[in-house]
């Protein structure tokens, strides 16, 4: 079980990087700030001859829709993907004020007894519990994005 909201993996395939690198252009646009039509690529982002860093399309906010970055490496009858799956580095930053702030504010009054026990646990646990969620929404992201790149980069799509 992984805590943190980051994942390595590497993903091998018997073809030549150009049909491994037409095999993702097919499947990835270039990034666009409005889309107006449910047609597009299942991904987007950008490609070049050694890497690609792409994300997801969807048509809903998801702060925790991992950044997918790869490295191509040629080998001897096979191509090698090295990818790498995270948060958004702003989002780390907002999550990490977020408990600071929550907590710095919860624990003295806790502890000073300015509130009952009851509610003090309440204020104590449920950033524990939002980060439960975030966790979760981050993992099963992950877990997709990584099965379609594995097929793509694969050929069984």
């Amino acid at each position: 079980m992984k805590l943190l909201p980051h994942d390595s993996f590497t993903i091998s395939t018997p073809d030549a990087l150009p049909v491994v690198m037409q095999r993702l252009n097919a499947k990835v646009e270039p990034q666009k700030a409005f889309r107006f039509s449910n047609n597009h690529a299942p991904y987007q982002g950008t490609i070049s001859e050694e890497s690609f860093q792409i994300r997801r399309v969807i048509h809903y906010r998801n702060s925790f829709l991992p950044l997918i970055r790869g490295r191509f490496e040629v080998e001897s009858q096979q191509t090698v993907i090295h990818v790498q799956m995270s948060i958004h580095s702003f989002v780390m930053v907002f999550l990490g004020f977020w408990f600071l702030f929550w907590y710095s504010a919860v624990v003295p009054i806790a502890l000073t007894g300015a509130m009952p026990n009851y509610v003090a646990a309440l204020f104590v646990v449920m950033p524990m519990l939002m980060l439960f969620i975030f966790w979760t929404a981050f993992w099963s992201e992950a877990n997709r994005s990584r099965s379609e790149l594995t097929q793509i980069l694969q050929g069984q799509v």
